[in-house]
């Protein structure tokens, strides 16, 4: 994770100026042009206002976590685990024995599967990346920069960015990232944060297709009321974000009116980073599918290593994914609580249905504790390694 950056095909990054925004995205004049087409049109005093805020100190991740809302936001995922065994009354030494029996060689198998998907995002990151550098009007811009990063650097980044969403709430890893980005490629802080809006966007939009497809699959029309929660979840998140992209152009008049002055030029590069993410789709979305397929074959592994290869696939699909939903709330860190609660609840229902036969309260509470130690927990353990050492910070 220390991987020296090749500077032979990258443009040196300069400090912030009044004659060139850091990401050749100013705000726009006309609240009708395209974001192909934005150029600057601020004077210098809002430039010098811009540099500023684009100057901003390193998030301190250890002051987010020793402070009262981290420690809530914990007890909270905790206190809903606790609830969970109570309710389906678990016995924690037969998860223990059930652990123990496990095959260590599949669950490396699974960690690996994991662990592979970095690479994945990395490429897609770039890919948008990429994208919004067509629209930048200056050449060399930052976010032509950031894409010519190697995929190591960029899976570094993702990977840091995520072990801070595993120790703080609140999505706040996702800004991290954005700090990151910011650091080694000069990339505005506003055009990262967009380009994590719009993957963040492409996540849920087709997470909840697959959820679709493998409930069909699974459940046909006996749909379980939680279930049907779920793909409620799902459906109000696509719905809140194709909301949110279409009147983000179309509402940017009002917006302007609302931010003070200085804010314009950032709004206009948040914007552009977003809405200029989207296109090749093609590329995008399969490299997205790649992504959710490394998710599957995790949790796929895991019920091998415990002996349960009865479970039906649409069935696995269904739960990898209803869990990676769960991770986008913000009220804990990486949804902590939420998510093994959809594993052990859906589960159940399935088994129930018919659909994972050897599984009971029990072995369901295994692939949980398992499957949260490979996506969630090993996450923080190498990070807090990976962390200090990191050359990205």
């Amino acid at each position: 994770m220390t991987t020296q950056i090749p500077t032979e095909d990258l443009d040196p990054v300069q400090p912030a100026t009044t004659s060139e925004p850091l990401d050749g995205v100013a705000a726009p004049t006309d609240p009708s042009a395209p974001a192909a087409s934005i150029e600057q049109a601020d004077g210098a005093p809002d430039d010098d206002a811009d540099a500023e805020i684009e100057t901003g100190r390193p998030p301190a991740l250890g002051k987010r976590f020793f402070n009262l809302r981290t420690a809530i936001s914990f007890a909270l995922g905790f206190s809903i685990i606790g609830f969970l065994f109570t309710r389906v009354q678990i016995d924690v030494g037969a998860i223990f024995d059930w652990v123990r029996q496990a095959n260590p060689w599949l669950l490396a198998a699974a960690t690996l599967c994991f662990y592979s998907t970095f690479p994945v995002r990395a490429l897609r990151w770039r890919k948008l990346l990429s994208n919004v550098a067509q629209s930048e009007t200056v050449r060399g811009g930052s976010a032509r920069r950031a894409s010519k990063l190697p995929v190591l650097v960029l899976s570094e980044i993702i990977y840091l960015g995520w072990f801070a969403n595993c120790i703080v709430p609140a999505k706040l890893g996702d800004a991290y990232r954005a700090y990151l980005l910011k650091v080694n490629a000069g990339t505005s802080f506003a055009t990262s944060i967009g380009t994590i809006l719009a993957e963040r966007i492409i996540d849920v939009v087709v997470l909840f297709v697959l959820m679709l497809l493998a409930t069909g699959l699974s459940f046909g029309r006996a749909l379980p009321p939680e279930v049907l929660i779920l793909l409620q979840i799902g459906c109000a998140l696509v719905i809140l974000v194709g909301i949110g992209l279409v009147c983000m152009r179309r509402l940017r008049p009002l917006v302007e009116r609302v931010l003070p002055q200085r804010f314009h030029a950032q709004y206009a590069r948040f914007e552009n980073g977003t809405l200029g993410s989207f296109r090749g789709m093609h590329v995008v979305v399969a490299l997205t599918l790649l992504a959710w397929a490394g998710e599957v074959a995790r949790l796929y592994l895991v019920t091998l290593s415990l002996g349960l290869g009865g479970i039906s696939q649409s069935v696995i699909v269904f739960v990898a994914l209803a869990s990676a939903l769960m991770t986008t709330l913000p009220l804990t860190p990486a949804g902590l609580g939420f998510a093994e609660g959809a594993i052990v609840g859906v589960f159940l229902l399935a088994a129930g249905a018919g659909f994972a036969p050897g599984v009971d309260e029990h072995a369901a509470a295994s692939i949980a504790l398992l499957d949260r130690a490979i996506s969630y927990w090993s996450l923080i353990v190498v990070g807090l390694v990976a962390y200090p050492l990191s050359r990205r910070k």
